[in-house]
């Protein structure tokens, strides 16, 4: 499983924590981006992927269970991956 890949050690597993709780910080400061268009496309990929964190680290550290993911962080998850693949495809 990815999770258990990912959290191998107690290490790994609270840099994820850290990972996660720094993504919280940058969507409150995405609140001073002036550009409402920079605004919207920064926080929605903040959110998605904070989102992919929360899946895989979960809120207490342990894991996530997807089927408790609300409908906008789903959306916005979806999006920063279709962001993500673009961008891959481009480099490719």
């Amino acid at each position: 499983k990815l999770h258990d890949h990912a959290v191998k050690d107690s290490d790994s597993k609270g840099a994820l924590w850290e990972a996660r709780m720094r993504t919280r910080e940058l969507l409150r400061i995405m609140n001073c981006v002036q550009c409402n268009k920079c605004r919207f496309h920064g926080k929605i990929g903040s959110m998605g992927f904070s989102t992919a964190l929360q899946i895989l680290v979960g809120r207490s550290g342990e894991g996530g269970d997807a089927k408790r993911i609300h409908r906008v962080e789903l959306a916005a998850l979806m999006t920063t991956l279709y962001k993500f693949s673009r961008a891959v495809e481009t480099c490719q």
